[in-house]
Parts: C-alpha cells; structure tokens; sequence
C-alpha cells in the first residue's frame, strides 16, 4: 500500500552549505567463523533419528513455518517431513507467524510461498488460519493460546531458529520457546503474551513454554543456528523434555556466531536493505547496538551509532516495516514501499509501538547527507561513515577513510580495494544500489 503523501517530492529545504561531497568510502573484509552444515538434508533426518520416537504409522503431524528468512529453512522442513512419511505419518505444514504477514490467514501463506514454500515443493499440505485453542493460563498468568490445527493434530514439530532477541534479554530469547507460544499463537496469541502476565518477558516466556509442552503433544523440536554467514552452522533435534533446559546453551552458541561491526564508534550508519526476513526488528539491534527495549540506553557491547539512514525495504517483508522507529532517515523509495497495515499491525500486537515513521528525504544523497550532517562534525569529510548491505551480511562493509587507523594489528579486518567516491545516478539515488 503506497501512501500517496510519499509519491510526490517531498517540499523540504536541506542546507548543503559548503558541501562538496562525503568522505571516500573503503571496502574492508571482516572474517568471521565459516563452519556450516554441508548437508542439511541428511543431517536432519540424522538427528531426527537419535530420538526415542513412539510409533507414528497413521499420525497426522503439524511441522511449524514461521516468518524469519531462515537459511536452509525449506530443506530442513522437507527433511522433516521425509522422516516422518518414512515413519508411516501424515505430516502437514502449519503458518506459526504470530501477528505476521498483516495477521492474516492468506498474507502468512504469501510470507511462505515469497520464500519458495509451497505444497508442490514442500511435498505436504500447508493450512494457513488464525483459528486458535485457549489451552490455560501459566504461572507467569499469561493465556497461552496454539493454532487450532496444530492442537487438533496428532503431534507437533517445533521447527525454528534460535538467536538472540531483537526486544529483550534473558536465558531463552528467540527460539523453540517463542515459536511455540508467539508462533503458534497465531495473532490473538501473540497478543496476549505481549500484553498479559506477571514478570519481564524472558521470564513469562519461560513460564508460558513450560504450561504449552505440558499440554500439547510436541513430538519434538529442530532448532537452527546461523553462522555469521548466514549458513546453516547448527541443526540439532531436541526432545520436548529438554527444550527448557537445552535452548539456553543453544542461544549462547548463537550469539558467539553472530556478525558483529568492527568498529565501537560510528557516526552514520547507512543500511542498504531494511526487511522482515532479516530481523524482525528490520535490522538487528545486535548489530546496530540499538536495542528496542530500550533504545535511548548504550549498551558497551555493541556499536554506538549516532545516526541511521535506511534506502531500501526488501519485498520479502511485504511492506512491514516493524521497528522502522529505530531508523532517523529514510529514502522516499522506502517510504513508498510501506504497508502501514502490516506494520502497524505487527507493532500494536508486540506493544512496543515501533511503526513511527522516520523522516523521509527525497533520494539516497538527501538520506545520506541529512543523517550525516547531524552529527555535528565541523565538515562531512569528518564524520566516520559505515555503510552495509543489511544486518545479516556483514563480512564485506564500507567504511569511510577516517576509519582505516582502527584496522591497524587487527587479523580479522583487511581492506579490499581503493577509497571511491559514493557514485549517484541522475536521480541522486546511489548506482550500485537495485
């Protein structure tokens, strides 16, 4: 939905006193751990067979989908269900999305099939519906809810990636936990456990997985760490027993892999590619060092970004833009891409209210130069500029000039080229930018 207060050019006046252009930008190559699981196939059905299964010949079994642009996703859910058809089960796929894809039966199933999800290639059904089972309240008091399809199946695969959370802190964050009970809460699960229940939200989640297991038949879980890459680095099964106990050690894996900037101090930090598939926050907090929780607070283990500028929304978020406050400035193209029901939607469920929409400038230069020019540095060739593609790819990054003295003696950063100019079209959008 393409507002119409954003087709227009927008009549601001931006004073570029003195401007003669940004600081040249250098490419540098930051190394992270590379271990991945080669064989993904294979290596589900493996641990799949590790567990003391009962006998499934004839059940009918739900395999959980959620929204995150997982890699390997797809594979690994058709492994799944290979093993389980192998068993003699009927299994099927169940949209887990919470409030996601505008909170809607078909926009989940569109959120699946942009990422190549279908019945035809997933080789079983898919039922996508917001129809939910009140199955009690935790200890937390927090009405814990589960898709009704799911609940009326014989058993439950719990498939989803842990990783640390974009909003909160805590032992489990997000996960095996938070799919079972934001996931497949679907929209009025999702809200519930948002705005019900006693204690922060690591703790309510904790209480609130422990009341689902102990009333659903999960068969058991696949969970999935990313490596910085963005390649399948874990896959591990986990019987439902263990998921409390086991997700921790997984999240903390998770975090040690995570892509990370090299650098503490950053004035402006220009992000390419702003999207659901990436965080669910847009960009990961993680990485930008701005966390929703608590936005306004420095955290010293992450970046100090002093201003954000966002170009593009990818077409994988079908216009949800979630926790686009965190940005300061955004390009008109962004702007336009925004679906105000599918962000407002997801940010009233999650209570954060992270859908105020940042100042919008014309084209990428504006963007760039107003998210620049207020970090008060005495020119713009001073002000330290880094530039990624998005939150998840951090391995090649640009940074300007200013900052190549903090590569120095440092064995997982080296530069990759010459210092470049930013190169605009006619347009004043960047050339190298789809």
């Amino acid at each position: 939905m393409s507002e119409k207060i954003f087709e227009k050019e927008i009549p601001y006046q931006l004073i570029k006193a003195n401007f003669t252009g940004f600081p040249r930008m250098v490419r540098v190559k930051q190394t992270f751990p590379d271990f991945f699981v080669a064989d993904i196939e294979n290596e589900v059905r493996a641990q799949i067979q590790k567990l003391p299964l009962p006998h499934l010949n004839g059940k009918k079994i739900a395999i959980t989908a959620g929204s995150r642009g997982i890699p390997n996703f797809k594979e690994t859910i058709i492994a799944i269900g290979h093993e389980l058809r192998a068993r003699g089960a009927h299994p099927f796929v169940v949209t887990a999305m919470g409030s996601h894809g505008n909170a809607s039966a078909e926009g989940q199933r569109e959120v699946l099939v942009s990422y190549g999800m279908t019945e035809k290639t997933l080789g079983m059904p898919v039922v996508a519906s917001m129809e939910t089972v009140a199955i009690g309240t935790s200890e937390s008091d927090s009405v814990v809810y589960c898709d009704k399809a799911a609940f009326e199946a014989d058993w439950i695969v719990i498939c989803g990636r842990v990783k640390p959370h974009t909003d909160f802190r805590g032992p489990i964050e997000s996960g095996l936990c938070k799919m079972m009970v934001v996931g497949l809460g679907n929209h009025k699960g999702a809200l519930s456990f948002h705005k019900s229940g006693k204690g922060d939200m690591g703790t309510r989640l904790r209480s609130a997985a422990r009341f689902f297991l102990a009333h659903v038949n999960v068969l058991f879980s696949v969970a999935l760490i990313d490596n910085a890459h963005h390649k399948t680095a874990r896959v591990e099964a986990v019987s439902p027993e263990n998921i409390l106990s086991r997700e921790p050690e997984l999240l903390k894996e998770a975090a040690r892999l995570m892509p990370s900037i090299f650098l503490r101090e950053i004035d402006t930090l220009i992000v390419d590619w702003y999207g659901k598939e990436i965080s669910g926050a847009g960009m990961d907090p993680n990485v930008t060092g701005r966390p929703l929780y608590a936005p306004h607070l420095r955290d010293p283990n992450y970046p100090h970004v002093n201003k954000i500028a966002a170009l593009r929304l990818t077409e994988a978020s079908h216009g949800n833009a979630a926790g686009i406050s965190l940005v300061d400035y955004i390009s008109r193209k962004l702007a336009q891409s925004l679906d105000l029901g599918a962000t407002y939607t997801n940010s009233l469920t999650s209570t954060l209210g992270l859908g105020k929409i940042p100042m919008v400038m014309n084209h990428d230069l504006d963007t760039i130069y107003a998210a620049a020019a207020a970090c008060a540095r005495p020119d713009i060739t001073d002000v330290r500029i880094v530039r990624i593609k998005n939150t998840l790819e951090l391995e090649n990054i640009l940074v300007s000039e200013n900052c190549l003295s903090e590569i120095s003696g440092r064995c997982d950063v080296e530069i990759d080229g010459e210092p470049e100019k930013f190169s605009f079209n006619a347009d004043n959008n960047l050339v190298d930018l789809p």
